[in-house]
Order: C-alpha cells, then sequence, then structure tokens
C-alpha cells in the first residue's frame, strides 16, 4: 500500500467525523516498526497519532480494525478540545447559582397590588 493510498482512506475516515479537520501525513520509522504519524489540525487546536503500517492495511480489508482505525482518529480528534489545567493553579473558582436562586421572585408572588 502506498502512502497515497493511505492518506486517502484515512482522509476519507476524518472526512466522516469532521469535514473542516485538516489531516497531514508523516511516515514513521522506529527500529523495525514502520507507520504514520497523523497530524490533526482545526483552527488554532493540533492533535497527532501514531498509526502501524500493519494496522492500515488490515483495515482496509477487515471491517472491525478499520473500525479501531477510525476510533483512533475519533479520539484523537476529541482531544483536541480538551482543556488543561495546571495542577497548582491561583485561580479561585466560584460556584454557580443554581435553580431558584438566581432568578429571584417577589415573596408575596401572585400579581400584586391594583
Amino acid at each position: 500500500m502506498t502512502l497515497n493510498e493511505m492518506r486517502d482512506m484515512l482522509t476519507t475516515m476524518m472526512r466522516g467525523i469532521d469535514k473542516k479537520t485538516v489531516l497531514t501525513i508523516e511516515t514513521l520509522e522506529k527500529g523495525d516498526r514502520r507507520g504514520l504519524i497523523v497530524h490533526l489540525s482545526r483552527d488554532k487546536r493540533t492533535g497527532t497519532l501514531e498509526i502501524s503500517e500493519d494496522d492500515i492495511q488490515a483495515a482496509r480489508s477487515d471491517l472491525m480494525r478499520r473500525n479501531q482505525v477510525r476510533t483512533a482518529l475519533k479520539r484523537a480528534r476529541d482531544r483536541m478540545w480538551e482543556e488543561v489545567t495546571p495542577i497548582f493553579s491561583t485561580k479561585v473558582e466560584h460556584q454557580k447559582m443554581e435553580g431558584a436562586q438566581f432568578f429571584r421572585t417577589p415573596q408575596g408572588g401572585g400579581r400584586g397590588r391594583r
């Protein structure tokens, strides 16, 4: 399977998840392992995903493996929207007002005096 075929397959999968996310592919060779590094970007958000070449070739013929690759793409896209907060923060978080306390009603109720 050529790099262009892999790129086309991953691009069509990503289009099914999110049409506005841009997908770029980079080859990866670590020792005897071969695969791809997929870079996702949308607006100012970025994410990366590492997929082995065996998984991509198996996804071509096996629907279960294809769904696993699609799920990995979707999770990488979802991680782009997670907000990372620092562990030690000096910012004070205020409690949000809930229910009837937010909208104050007059104690007498009803329509009022005429």
